[in-house]
């Protein structure tokens, strides 16, 4: 039977089709070319590498749990995305997102099963999802497992990435890509813009999925995980979740930045593969569209995100005029594509401010970002991660907030890396028991040299005595004494003399509207919400 369309009907498909015809004209310019495996029917399926560490995640039982409800949440929205539920997306579906979310399973389910019908009409776009998936679960036993050395670990992991190109045609690229310019097509901000909430609970599994792989690198033991996870997972369940006023997605290098480091081709292709599931949100949630034109956004979506479109292409590589062949990485991070307004010198990072990855967070000193060189560090607290040059560093910056952190520090052993968690008073325990630290303040130009943590009194003595051959004027360590992890807690060392606000083109360039006003966050019943703006001598503001 024929049915009328509206006027407004009939205005928002003038409006896309426009849209489609201009980002069509792209394609001729050397935009990518959908990949013959999407117009492959068969399911494809491909299952785990073979390993004695795979679903070593039990080891960490509630990150287990998390993980497993966070692909069920996601099934849920697509399904009702695409069987005409859309309209309850942010009451009953969000209500039972959040009921799976607090209850998660006990076993991983099949994404499939929860979303039949989305799996069904997009199946191409369910085997890349997939297998990436897997990637990123096989990467998180692997980090897990309490069987294999550090080394095995890193092996392991690159044996990952080789099994995961090899063994199908639909993977990620490792390339980092200009997420300005795949967060930049007509439909981007739909889906944010008309689901905020449940946009929040993606954007906080994509913050959970990034953050526990510093968290299980610098760990150990079954205990540092667990002894971490008591954090990281409160700071999930209850801030991450239900925030609603990210200004982009949460980004690999910046929940952990020393594994995106270490392994920049998966932390792009994880980056990669979540700006996907943002960009297929935002065509399921744009008015106007023919199904034609959906599923055509899909698939060059998709191209866009593939090996298949970077062939030849190397990390760095840029073509003049062309972002979607923009490789270009932050220095000193080649695990994180070029973001809003950002240059490989200086970038905004949401919930920061702008920039440098290639400096300490707290005195803005260059870092040293090889662990073998026995100091630096990282700070967590409230939901973000920054790097830091030295062991004063990083106490004094999770001093300025409040609430917990969680310190992961280098010593002069890179097996036996030092975690610190301080308490809601700013009292902190240790895992490494005979933990002993240097601290003769001087200079923050040379605070790597007085201001690091050892493993033991006979590591600092030989570190203190090796020094001293080194230079015999230098007399700044002759009374060095080791400090105890009490003693050394109490002390608050000088504002540093080095730091350096950095100025971008603009104070926030997802907020060029000086009238607009993020939002607050809605949060369910029996959740805190616990952000706090992040602390003045590493982000925003000025120096006291």
């Amino acid at each position: 039977m024929f049915k009328p369309i509206s006027l407004k009907g009939l205005a928002l498909g003038l409006a896309w089709g426009l849209a489609l015809a201009l980002s069509q004209v792209g394609h001729a310019q050397g935009e990518p070319v959908v990949p013959g495996w999407v117009s492959d029917a068969r399911l494809g399926e491909v299952f785990y590498k073979r390993g004695a560490y795979n679903f070593d995640v039990y080891n960490v039982d509630p990150l287990a749990r998390d993980l497993n409800g966070v692909a069920v949440g996601h099934s849920m929205a697509y399904e009702d995305l695409v069987t005409g539920k859309a309209a309850q997306l942010e009451t009953k579906t969000y209500d039972r997102i959040v009921r799976v979310l607090k209850s998660p399973p006990k076993l991983m389910p099949a994404e499939r099963f929860i979303s039949p019908t989305f799996g069904r009409k997009y199946g191409y776009l369910e085997k890349l999802f997939d297998w990436t998936h897997i990637l990123h679960a096989q990467t998180i036993d692997v980090l897990a497992s309490a069987d294999l050395t550090p080394e095995q670990k890193d092996k392991e992991l690159e044996a990952l990435w080789k099994f995961y190109k090899s063994s199908a045609p639909y993977t990620v690229t490792g390339l980092p890509l200009n997420m300005e310019f795949l967060d930049s097509q007509p439909y981007s901000g739909a889906f944010r813009r008309k689901y905020p909430k449940v946009n929040g609970l993606f954007w906080g599994y994509h913050w959970l999925q990034g953050a526990v792989y510093d968290m299980l690198w610098k760990s150990r033991s079954k205990g540092d995980m667990t002894w971490q996870y008591e954090l990281v997972g409160k700071q999930y369940r209850e801030s991450e979740l239900y925030k609603t006023d990210r200004d982009f997605m949460p980004m690999f290098a910046e929940t952990s930045p020393a594994f995106a480091r270490r392994f920049p081709q998966m932390a792009n292709a994880f980056d990669n593969l979540h700006m996907l599931h943002d960009m297929v949100n935002d065509i399921l949630a744009t008015n106007g569209m023919t199904e034609a034109q959906r599923e055509a956004e899909i698939k060059r979506a998709i191209a866009m995100v593939v090996d298949d479109s970077h062939k030849g292409e190397d990390a760095g590589d840029q073509r003049e005029g062309n972002a979607f062949h923009d490789h270009r990485s932050m220095e000193g991070q080649p695990g994180m594509g070029m973001m809003k307004m950002a240059s490989p010198q200086l970038m905004f990072m949401p919930g920061m401010g702008w920039m440098s990855m290639n400096e300490c967070g707290h005195c803005s000193m260059p870092m040293v970002l090889d662990p073998k060189a026995g100091y630096g560090a990282t700070v967590s607290a409230e939901g973000w991660t920054m790097e830091v040059r030295c062991m004063l560093c990083a106490r004094d910056m999770a001093a300025q907030v409040s609430g917990q952190a969680l310190v992961r520090g280098n010593t002069e052993d890179p097996n036996r890396p030092l975690l610190l968690k301080s308490d809601d008073e700013g009292n902190w325990t240790a895992n490494l028991k005979d933990v002993v630290f240097l601290e003769v303040e001087g200079p923050h130009a040379t605070c790597s040299e007085w201001s690091r943590a050892f493993t033991s009194r006979a590591a600092f003595d030989a570190y203190v005595k090796a020094q001293q051959a080194e230079n015999e004027e230098d007399e700044s360590l002759k009374n060095a004494k080791p400090l105890t992890l009490k003693e050394w807690s109490a002390r608050q060392g000088k504002e540093p003399d080095t730091y350096e606000k950095k100025q971008g083109p603009v104070p926030n360039p997802y907020k060029t509207d000086k009238k607009a006003e993020p939002a607050k966050p809605e949060v369910p019943k029996g959740a805190q919400a616990t952000a706090k703006p992040a602390p003045k001598s590493c982000c925003s503001g000025d120096k006291k």
